[in-house]
């Protein structure tokens, strides 16, 4: 049997603080005295606090605030209850305030303005603006969606402007992630599976679904570690599947992982476009610099591939306060893959994700080249710590959103979308 040491005066001390507090709590419960129940539950907590900071002496997370500690032990607590008690502020990736009024708006169907909604602050250094003319510009559903796939495609897919995207960047709940699909199917617009894959909930919604590989899945492979033919081909068959992402990278961390060869990129796009039935395939690109992308452009061009797409998202990471600068990155792989596919007459399209709330949002990738866009402003909205949580909207909520953010209202006047200063046309 292993012999204990009290090896410290304070090690006595705690214990005995302990037996205490454990006699007060027996003592209270049997008389019950509300006095000696809450002189426990103090004891409790203060004999918490200082086993927490003697650890701290010894413990990798010795500045870890000890709030967090307590937020972390409390976080079964529904948020709309933890804010009555503690004034919690704001994670770096939540959406502003601005943009909270602006997506609680478009909730409630009210008509949102290009020049009036564009959320910019015009005292910013490179401020962007919206030249306007007198005529009104009126479209029609129809003309508010792009068909993605090359000639070669079977099956080409009519995509909208405005999607559903960034599921990946978040826990999304059951019930967040069915009626983001269900909104999908509402609004005729499709939705991103993200690194989880497709789930029951979001088949059930009834969405166009962008399926998501990621090339180092192991769930997709074989004992051998080659692909499953007989599973991704039962899987790209299924009718609510409309297109197909090829994901180089994880969400985080892109910088630092060892990227899939190029040539066994082309060969995986290849067989999907067979395995598929002739679905538009594409690959995903999180936050390229323009060389990366002069550099995969050239190789789709020299490998005689034929990409129906290429996914670009922003990585704005877990701070937002940054996100100016990482803006500017996107802008310019966006800018730049349109310009290379055109400059090689490849009929690629360019699908931008990121954070796209306003119609000048919009506007402004589609004057940079890009030909649809899949918004992740969603999964900002409800956020109460470093990772994201999807709110439970009504399904028509979410769709009244994403269809108003898709259309312009009657009195919008617009006809140029500017573009930053440090991007050549």
């Amino acid at each position: 049997m292993k012999n204990f040491r009290f090896r410290s005066g304070m090690g006595l001390g705690l214990i005995a603080l302990y037996i205490f507090t454990l006699g007060l709590v027996i003592v209270a419960a049997v008389t019950t005295n509300y006095l000696l129940m809450g002189l426990g539950i103090v004891l409790s907590c203060f004999q918490y606090y200082l086993h927490d900071w003697f650890k701290r002496s010894y413990n990798t997370v010795k500045n870890y605030p000890f709030d967090n500690y307590l937020k972390d032990i409390f976080s079964f607590v529904p948020q709309k209850v933890s804010q009555l008690f503690v004034a919690s502020s704001p994670a770096a990736t939540e959406l502003t305030k601005r943009e909270r009024l602006l997506f609680v708006k478009r909730s409630k169907n009210m008509e949102t303005e290009v020049v009036e909604d564009n959320l910019l602050n015009k005292y910013d250094p490179g401020f962007e603006y919206l030249k306007t003319q007198s005529a009104f510009m009126s479209l029609s559903p129809s003309e508010l969606r792009v068909e993605v796939g090359t000639a070669l495609c079977l099956h080409p897919y009519s995509l909208s402007v405005y999607n559903f995207g960034g599921l990946d960047r978040s826990s999304a709940p059951k019930k967040s992630a069915h009626a983001l699909s269900q909104a999908a199917n509402i609004s005729s617009c499709a939705v991103k599976s993200g690194q989880k894959g497709l789930t029951p909930e979001l088949v059930r919604g009834g969405g166009d679904i962008v399926w998501q590989i990621d090339f180092s899945d192991m769930a997709l492979r074989n004992p051998d570690r080659s692909f499953n033919q007989g599973m991704i081909k039962a899987i790209a068959g299924k009718p609510y599947i409309k297109m197909i992402e090829v994901r180089l990278h994880s969400t985080y961390g892109a910088e630092h992982e060892k990227r899939p060869g190029e040539a066994a990129i082309f060969e995986l796009v290849s067989k999907l476009q067979g395995w598929s039935g002739g679905k538009p395939v594409g690959i995903h690109l999180l936050n390229p610099s323009s060389e990366m992308v002069d550099v995969m452009v050239r190789s789709i061009m020299d490998a005689k591939i034929n990409l129906d797409f290429i996914s670009i998202e922003e990585s704005w990471g877990q701070n937002r306060l940054l996100y100016k600068e990482i803006e500017q990155r996107f802008f310019e792989a966006v800018f730049t893959t349109k310009a290379l596919l055109l400059s090689y007459g490849m009929n690629t399209k360019v699908i931008a994700t990121g954070v796209i709330l306003t119609e000048y949002d919009i506007l402004r990738l589609c004057a940079l080249g890009a030909d649809a866009c899949f918004s992740s402003a969603s999964t900002l909205v409800g956020n109460e710590s470093l990772h994201q949580k999807l709110i439970s909207l009504s399904p028509d909520d979410v769709a009244l959103f994403f269809s108003a953010a898709g259309r312009a209202s009657p009195s919008t006047t617009f006809i140029i979308c500017s573009v930053p200063a440090r991007i050549p046309l």
